[in-house]
């Protein structure tokens, strides 16, 4: 426009050539542009231009004839109703467009109204792609949650319940995945959308025989389609028809089978290959927690073999017995320390022992359990207690020295210990034979109040091929006890300074102040103090044991 020409003029008609020139930079353009406009007001909006664009995304659309002649609703309704633009799909593309208001210079002329410029862009394959990664970000996500939520979990029935759960609204409306270890039965966790929490149940291994194609996906025997009808009503965990299609993903695991059924799976989205993903992080958390599930199961039934027996319920009245034991490890239950009372002999002998095996934790309790088995074999052939402990002395070693050459495991092989056998006396009293190596002594608490230390000793138990062992009687009158210990009780640090030893000192005066109490009181009570002695420290094992000739009172009882 010429600078010099008045405001409001109108501008002159461009030249022929430059309108040409508009014409084919217009035409070059991959953006459609459209030019609306009434007639007059309230007419009618007739295409007054477009590029050659606009023919491609707006099939139909013809110069000079009204926008509604190409049935093209969405541009129509945006056109109408003077809108600033919109995004919709046409003629199969999604297109967003925007409008631009075009004040009349007196070119077009008075016939024409309200002018307005549609740009157009095909947006199809942007919104297109931007969906695509949307749909990868959330399976990637869901993918990461799902790996944190299981994993770890090590509990078979809640990482059963959580593989059903994660899975309910994301792969499916319904999930239900199923679980064979091996044994007659198969376990299984349904969770549906929006419910609270998920169904769990068991169902017999021959009720898949009903399901022969779920059979087959459970059990891996052959590959299945994916898509196959799966006769889930013909189950106990289904009641209802399933509604919509049913998706059958096998669950791979080195250790369990399972399955994972998704019932109304949408088949165009790309379930099977997210579903087959997630079976393997399900698979790999099934694996580990019925991993876990058989080490525990091993754990405890090694533990419970471990672990001091009870005391016999029944010594015929003449001798009681009370015991008390706290391993270094408490969360094993078990250590080096060990005890034992058998039932009485038909020699009227009561077996018994106390002792402790170096080291701590699980190697310690399988020395002591393997002490405990030798002892039992060896009295099958043997009854007196010194020569009990000279020949478990010799089978220690033997079994020591075959470790060495068999195994890379270093074991614990020396041991310290009392045992003995108490028989019953005609004054009423009891007669203990001992026997020890490398044991502290026991103390004899009588019953007027005296504590004696047993004068007894004796070397270590699998160490040496000539070792000493110290034997002795104690003769125990009615209400008197014998009170056997392992070092973990005087040698225990605490106190005002946290480093002093318990000592023999207190231990004697623990004892002397139980007078009259019970065998088990008695073992208690030490323990008792013990704690408090610790005031929560670390310790060795203790162990304690104690052997009462039944006072008179308790014999005349009814």
């Amino acid at each position: 426009m010429d600078s010099t020409m008045p405001a409001g003029a109108p501008s002159p008609t461009p030249p022929r050539g430059l309108r040409s020139l508009h014409a084919r930079m217009l035409a070059g353009l991959s953006e459609a542009v459209v030019v609306t406009g009434r007639t007059h007001p309230g007419g009618e909006e007739i295409v007054h231009a477009a590029n050659p664009a606009a023919g491609r995304l707006l099939p139909g659309l013809v110069v000079g004839v009204g926008v509604a002649d190409a049935g093209h609703d969405a541009f129509t309704d945006a056109v109408v109703r003077a809108r600033p633009g919109f995004e919709a799909e046409v003629a199969g593309r999604l297109l967003s467009a925007r409008a631009v208001r075009l004040d009349d210079d007196g070119t077009v002329g008075a016939v024409v109204d309200a002018l307005t410029c549609w740009y157009l862009t095909d947006v199809t394959e942007e919104r297109r792609g931007s969906a695509s990664l949307s749909r990868a970000q959330a399976r990637a996500q869901f993918l990461a949650e799902a790996g944190r939520a299981l994993h770890g979990v090590l509990n078979l029935e809640r990482t059963l319940r959580t593989a059903a759960s994660l899975a309910a609204g994301f792969l499916a409306p319904t999930v239900l995945v199923m679980l064979a270890d091996g044994s007659d039965t198969v376990r299984w966790a349904r969770a549906d959308a929006g419910a609270p929490r998920p169904h769990t149940g068991e169902m017999a291994r021959a009720d898949l025989r009903a399901a022969p194609r779920l059979h087959e996906a459970l059990t891996g025997r052959a590959p299945i389609d994916p898509w196959v009808g799966v006769e889930l009503t013909e189950l106990p965990v289904w009641h209802e028809r399933p509604d919509g299609p049913v998706l059958v993903v096998p669950v791979p695991g080195t250790v369990v089978q399972g399955v994972l059924v998704l019932v109304g799976a949408d088949p165009d989205a790309e379930v099977l290959p997210l579903g087959e993903e997630y079976a393997v992080r399900v698979g790999t958390a099934l694996s580990a927690a019925a991993l876990y599930r058989e080490q525990a199961h091993l754990g405890h039934v090694l533990q419970a073999s471990l672990e001091p027996p009870p005391l016999p319920a029944d010594t015929s009245g003449d001798l009681l017995v009370g015991s008390a034991y706290r391993p270094a490890r408490e969360s094993l239950r078990v250590g080096g320390d060990f005890y034992e009372v058998l039932p009485r002999t038909a020699a009227g002998r009561t077996p018994f022992l106390l002792g402790d095996v170096c080291g701590k934790g699980i190697e310690a309790a399988v020395l002591s359990g393997r002490v405990r088995q030798s002892l039992h074999a060896l009295r099958l052939v043997e009854q007196d207690p010194a020569t009990l402990l000279r020949l478990l002395n010799v089978a220690l070693l033997d079994a020591a020295d075959l470790d060495a050459a068999g195994s890379s495991v270093t074991m614990p092989r020396f041991a310290t210990m009392v045992l003995g056998d108490a028989q019953a006396r005609p004054d009423g009293g009891s007669r203990l034979r001992l026997a020890t190596g490398g044991h502290p002594p026991p103390y004899v608490l009588r019953a007027d109040g005296r504590v004696e230390e047993v004068d007894v000793i004796g070397s270590l138990v699998g160490a040496l091929r000539d070792a000493e062992v110290g034997a002795t009687e104690v003769l125990l009158a009615p209400g008197d006890t014998c009170l056997l210990y392992t070092d973990g009780v005087t040698e225990a640090r605490g106190g005002p300074t946290g480093r002093d030893f318990y000592d023999e000192e207190r231990l004697e005066a623990a004892l002397a102040g139980c007078v009259g109490a019970p065998p088990q009181v008695i073992c208690e009570r030490v323990l008792q103090l013990l704690s408090e002695w610790l005031g929560g420290r670390d310790h060795d094992d203790v162990a304690l044991l104690a052997l009462q000739a039944a006072p008179r009172r308790t014999r005349e009882a009814p």
